[in-house]
Order: C-alpha cells, then sequence, then structure tokens
C-alpha cells in the first residue's frame, strides 16, 4: 500500500513539473508578443500621458484613442478633454455629478443632477435685485444669494445694473422649458442652447441669467455696459461666465453672455487671475476633480 502511495504522489509531481514547465513557456511567448517592436513604440508613444497631473488610469484606452484623432492637442488636453467625456458625444455619455463638490459640483452633458435633487437653502432674491417678473425663479442657494446681491448692488451703484432674471430651475421646471424649446425649434436647436432636465446649471442654485434692466434683455446682455462691469467685477463676489465665446467644443452650448455661476471667490478669483481661457468644465477636471 505504501508503494502505491509513493508511486501516486510521483506521478503528481512530474504532472505539476510539465504543467510549470509549459506555463512558464506559454507565458514568455506571451510576453514576447507584449514587448514587440510594435507594443513597445505604443508604449513610448504614450507614457507621456501618465505625467499629466489629472491622469486616471482607467481612461487610458481612451485618451490613446482620442489622441489618435486629435494629435494637435497636447497631452493635458487630450487627458482633460477625455475625462470630460469629449471623446463621447454630448449626451452619450452619463454619470451622476458630485454633489458632495458642494459649490463646485460639476452639471454639464455628461454629468446630471438626480431628478429628485433640490437644494436645501434655497433663499429669495431681493426684488431690488432681480426683474419685473419669473418670481418663480427668482431663488439661489444661501451663500450664492447673498453675493449675488451684493453684486447687484455694487453694480446698480456704478450705474452698470445687472439684475437677476432667472436663477434655481427644478427638474420638472427645466423638463418643461426643454420640451417647449424643441416644439418651437427642433431637438438639435434645442440641445444647443437649453440643458435638458437634469443637466441643467439652474438646477443646483448656483446659477443665474442676467439682465441690465429691470425689464428683462438678458439675450442682449452682451451689448451694455453692465457686460462689460460684469467682465471685470463678477470674479470678485464669486460668479464666472459660464458659457464662453470660442468654447463651444467644450461646454457644449451657444455662447451666452447672461449666464454666471457661482463657484466661491477663491476658485473665480484663481480662474480670472491664472487661467482666463479655461471653462469651469476644464478647471474642474484640472484642479478640482480628484
Amino acid at each position: 500500500m505504501i508503494f502505491i502511495s509513493n508511486k501516486k504522489r510521483l506521478i503528481v509531481i512530474l504532472f505539476l513539473v510539465i504543467f510549470g514547465i509549459l506555463l512558464f513557456s506559454v507565458t514568455k511567448i506571451y510576453e514576447k508578443r507584449l514587448i514587440s517592436k510594435d507594443n513597445v513604440e505604443v508604449i513610448n508613444s504614450y507614457a507621456p500621458f501618465k505625467k499629466v497631473k489629472s491622469f486616471k488610469k482607467e481612461n487610458t484606452e481612451r485618451y490613446i484613442r482620442y489622441y489618435e484623432k486629435n494629435k494637435e492637442l497636447s497631452y493635458e488636453d487630450v487627458v482633460t478633454h477625455v475625462n470630460i467625456g469629449l471623446d463621447y458625444g454630448f449626451y452619450s455619455y452619463i454619470k451622476s455629478s458630485d454633489i458632495r463638490k458642494d459649490n463646485l459640483v460639476l452639471v454639464n452633458k455628461y454629468l446630471r443632477l438626480d431628478k429628485h435633487y433640490e437644494p436645501n437653502d434655497l433663499e429669495e432674491i431681493s426684488n431690488e435685485y432681480f426683474i419685473n417678473g419669473n418670481q418663480n425663479t427668482k431663488m439661489l442657494k444661501k451663500e450664492a444669494k447673498i453675493m449675488f446681491e451684493r453684486l447687484s448692488h455694487d453694480s446698480i451703484e456704478n450705474k452698470t445694473p445687472v439684475y437677476g432674471q432667472s436663477g434655481y430651475r427644478s427638474y420638472e421646471k427645466q423638463e418643461s422649458i426643454y420640451s417647449n424649446a424643441i416644439k418651437q425649434t427642433s431637438k438639435e436647436k434645442a440641445d444647443s442652447d437649453t440643458a435638458r432636465p437634469g443637466h441643467s446649471e439652474h438646477q443646483t442654485g448656483l446659477t443665474i441669467d442676467v439682465s441690465s434692466t429691470k425689464s428683462g434683455n438678458m439675450l442682449n446682455f452682451e451689448n451694455t455696459p453692465s457686460f462689460r462691469w460684469m467682465q471685470n467685477n463678477s470674479y470678485k463676489y464669486g460668479f464666472i461666465l459660464r458659457y464662453p465665446k470660442g468654447k463651444e467644443n467644450i461646454h457644449g452650448f451657444i455662447y451666452e453672455s447672461w449666464h454666471y455661476r457661482y463657484v466661491g471667490i477663491k476658485v473665480a478669483k484663481d480662474m480670472h487671475d491664472n487661467y482666463p481661457d479655461l471653462t469651469f468644465d476644464e478647471y474642474y477636471y484640472k484642479f478640482i476633480d480628484k
């Protein structure tokens, strides 16, 4: 019985040795394929992506594919664009906004808010700083509301008045606005100037459309002295122009001279002083998103 047991043990050992040799050989063959000349060139070509501060390992293949189609971009821009989601079409790669970011939450055509999301500290803007009308959209989150009223007060004192025209809008309100926009024009046109429900910054309670008159003239705001005052001063109160001209391919909307977003004085000043050419989408993925 002992002899038979030893024989079986020997057979098992021989089997494991042979299996180990075969596995080692297969692994070496696979490794040779991985480090072929072509693969070494690929690895060396895209190594710079890893040096970008906002590099995300899980996006490596997407960086590579996007770079192949946009070789005029820097590695940093490629990383930023892919992190935003620009390697996919607008509204085709959607995730949930990180509401833990509070005043710095990002909402765009790739990030959306839950249908039931509503800020818990909404407050009404004083009539003194709001246009006549639109009373159902005159709220902002408390901090943003306080800072906007200071902004509006100072702009009025300077004789370049800036009044709120549309602040917080619920998911249902945006749903109605978007639906009407499609009926009046087309889905393609609506998507260029009206956010889909859940994708509107107005739902954050941190965004406000402005005018220079009490009767409301936001569509003509760019042609007023009030707009020029905002260009030079809005950051001092924590507000940024959210959809700047020439960046439509990044933020996905038409240029809106009247649409301002509260991000706090620190970030607004940093963007104004050091990164005036960045949209909030780009700034977010370079410096805020971890």
